[in-house]
């Protein structure tokens, strides 16, 4: 099955990453940053069911003065993970840190308090390929840290996140990590699961449409269990200011 995973950053390359996705034709597309209005533009646009659950608001960069009010009419809106494909069998979410609760109170009381804002989630699906093999695939958005350092913070949230994967077996993960390659973070993850990005990916950050330029991170990630084999892996530029992966994904077992 091939599979494409992307951080879309909200609304601010729809089209894009429409355009994008309509051409590469992937059977699994999983999505983060997904912006909670526009969870049924793109299920129609694709033609695909989808599962999607929001667990943040938006929170971007106000760079300006002039673009103060798009960013903060922006920031009011929730988005979240989402994954889309053709026959959803089963599917889930689980919050690993925080609570669903949380995400479904208004921005003004959602940002009141600090406890109500450290949410984390994956979700899950499983689906058939065109000979009738079951796969399970699992998108998530770990914490962003500062310059990528690796904090107590962090690995505490990455920890409760393998906690929550054991639980559902054999399965493909990827998404958003903000864990660099490299560091202790990451390292937690690879333990757990197969890393299948190509070595020569120094960075997954897109170096032309991410506001901060000269970013040498590969902090979005593809993961499996020994079931499931990754091949054709590569990232693409130019789409959103994450590069997308996208692979082929088999069962060989």
């Amino acid at each position: 099955m091939k599979l494409i995973s992307i951080n879309i950053e909200a609304n601010k390359h729809t089209k894009t990453v429409t355009e994008f996705l309509k051409e590469e034709k992937a059977d699994v597309i999983c999505m983060q940053e997904l912006l909670e209005e526009e969870f049924e533009f793109y299920k129609k646009e694709l033609a695909f069911e989808g599962v999607f659950q929001p667990f943040d608001y938006c929170c971007h960069h106000v760079s300006s003065i002039k673009t103060y009010d798009v960013i903060m009419e922006l920031n009011k809106k929730r988005h979240g993970v989402a994954i889309f494909t053709k026959n959803i069998i089963h599917s889930g979410f689980i919050f690993y840190e925080g609570q669903k609760e949380n995400i479904l109170k208004s921005y003004d009381e959602y940002t009141s308090d600090e406890k109500f804002q450290k949410n984390k989630t994956l979700i899950w699906v499983e689906t058939k390929d065109d000979n009738g093999a079951l796969f399970k695939f699992v998108t998530t958005q770990l914490p962003v840290t500062h310059k990528g350092e690796v904090t107590p913070y962090q690995i505490e949230i990455i920890n409760s996140m393998l906690s929550k994967l054991k639980n559902l077996g054999e399965l493909v993960l990827c998404g958003d990590m903000n864990a660099p390659r490299g560091h202790q973070s990451f390292a937690i993850i690879n333990e757990n699961y197969k890393d299948n990005i190509p070595l020569e990916y120094k960075t997954s950050i897109d170096q032309n449409l991410h506001r901060v330029k000269g970013i040498q991170f590969m902090v979005d990630g593809l993961f499996t269990t020994p079931t499931y084999k990754a091949s054709n892996v590569r990232l693409q530029d130019g789409i959103s200011d994450h590069m997308a992966i996208i692979a082929d994904i088999e069962k060989i077992i």
